[in-house]
């Protein structure tokens, strides 16, 4: 911790007023960042925490409201304007250009020139000595396009360094990092926090927050319900404040159902470069969670079970009996659903709007003659929005304008629609706040309980141990270990996925 308490706020913004559609996203909120410190900016999704950061970047023009730099009143109608401030915003998903190499990237629309023409030398050598600042290792040559989600938000972040920005907005950029990628970013949060900047983290990950930020604030409902030192909190307590639940209620512990006959088997599934050998069963009414590292090829093998990218090797069988699934169409047919990891580019088409998106699995069952009946595929929609609790303006609302849990339950809800018997869920609550966590939760027992089998791949060993009839970890592409819940725990999922002593025999 440190003593920012004491200095003037780099950056402040106080009575903001935000709404989209007539809808109040932002009521009467207030937040200062100081020099020397990282202030942490939590709530559930639609809290308002992305709009206020994104007020301050200058994404959007509060309808009232004074943002304050070095305590004078200004107005930053643009990002650039912003940048020109020294406030940048650094997103979850990286805003880079992914053909140019990352000295390119950091300097975009400001290469140095000498004799007018680009300056290559002194761009490379600014770019490096930037990036030594930081303490990353990049080639300033290297194609960014390349590099992995965690060192292009590294380029983001010198490319604000390099014009001088002192307030850095950082929204959920821990979200696609892995457990090594998040602790190299928070070391250079801190290195950036003891030279002076301000830093305003958003993330919906409660402990990455205790572990960097120096304060908190806390929205629910677009207002300010709280402002406190970490110091003098906890989990618990900032839990309550964001959805009025303690921490045992983000997950659904209490799962009732019971399995029932075998759906899906595997059987030596190989893809090679990726996964081999790779067998398991799924019941009916039966949880079954693939545990592992990032990059241990789960997502490979549900990509493969639903033929997005079929195996090279091995079986899949439903009721027993032997299929042969070569595309997406092909698994549907047999009944399988895959909720994919990415929503955004994945799951949804975000230019079309709910109705349209919800029903993309089931258009032929809604089409007459060839013409797809409007009406019954707002009704089919209309009817999971209500079962899953999705909020929004009305079914024509682009699905670009829902909050991330409510896109998330909106791709659940097409599967729904699909009405299948074998569900894959790759990271189903990637992203989203606690209070969507616990919906989806509740809908993932709920399918269970009515027969659907499940295969859920989630990198939170809280999810994975309250969730799961059974576990299965994969390291490097194989499955190294298999426990029943009873037997499970933290220490021994993290074993069998790190290459430990594993106290569980293998599958």
């Amino acid at each position: 911790m440190n003593n920012s308490a004491d200095k003037s706020p780099l950056t402040s913004a106080s009575g903001l007023w935000m709404d989209f559609g007539g809808v109040d996203v932002l009521k009467d909120a207030a937040i200062e960042l100081r020099g020397g410190e990282i202030h942490g900016i939590v709530g559930e999704n639609g809290a308002g925490k992305s709009t206020l950061a994104r007020i301050i970047g200058g994404v959007h023009v509060p309808r009232a409201g004074v943002i304050r730099v070095d305590g004078r009143p200004v107005h930053i109608p643009s990002p650039r304007a912003a940048m020109a401030m020294g406030i940048a915003l650094i997103h979850q998903e990286p805003l880079i250009f992914p053909e140019l190499s990352v000295a390119e990237n950091i300097f975009i629309g400001r290469q140095p020139t000498h004799r007018g023409a680009v300056d290559w030398r002194r761009m490379f050598s600014e770019a490096a000595a930037i990036l030594a600042s930081l303490g990353v290792h990049l080639s300033p040559r290297a194609r960014v396009g390349g590099l992995s989600i965690a060192d292009q938000q590294m380029v983001e972040m010198a490319a604000a360094l390099s014009q001088q920005a002192r307030v850095l907005l950082m929204d959920e950029t821990t979200a696609a990092l892995t457990p090594t990628e998040v602790e190299r970013l928070f070391g250079i949060m801190r290195r950036l926090r003891d030279h002076g900047r301000a830093l305003a983290f958003i993330s919906h990950r409660l402990e990455e927050v205790f572990a960097i930020c120096d304060r908190i604030t806390v929205l629910r409902d677009g207002a300010v319900v709280g402002q406190l030192p970490t110091k003098e909190t906890s989990i618990d307590q900032v839990l309550k404040l964001m959805v009025g639940r303690p921490m045992e209620a983000m997950f659904a512990r209490d799962v009732k159902h019971k399995p029932g006959q075998v759906l899906l088997e595997v059987r030596k599934l190989s893809r090679r470069g990726r996964f081999q050998d790779v067998s398991f069963d799924v019941r009916a009414g039966e949880i079954v969670a693939l545990a592992g590292l990032v990059g241990a090829g789960r997502t490979d093998v549900a990509r493969a079970i639903f033929g997005v990218e079929p195996a090279d090797g091995g079986q899949v069988l439903i009721d027993g009996r032997p299929v042969r699934i070569r595309s997406p169409r092909d698994a549907m047919a047999h009944g399988l659903a895959l909720v994919p990891e990415d929503r955004q580019h994945h799951g949804l088409l975000m230019p079309l709007n709910v109705w349209q998106n919800a029903t993309l699995p089931v258009i032929g069952r809604l089409c007459s003659f060839g013409w797809l009946r409007n009406g019954a595929a707002r009704s089919a929609t209309a009817q999971y929005v209500h079962r899953l609790g999705i909020r929004l303006r009305h079914l024509e609302q682009p699905v670009r304008k829902l909050s991330g849990g409510n896109q998330q339950k909106l791709v659940l809800s097409k599967w729904l629609l699909s009405r299948p018997r074998i569900m894959i869920l790759d990271e189903p609550t990637r992203g989203i706040d606690v209070g969507a966590k616990a919906e989806v939760h509740r809908l993932i027992a709920e399918l269970a309980a009515a027969g659907v089998g499940i295969l859920m791949i989630s990198s939170e060993l809280p999810e994975v141990l309250a969730m799961s009839d059974r576990i299965l970890v994969m390291r490097e592409g194989r499955l190294t270990a298999q426990f029943a819940r009873a037997e499970a725990t933290a220490q021994r999922i993290i074993a069998a996925a790190t290459g430990q002593v594993c106290t569980a025999g293998a599958p």
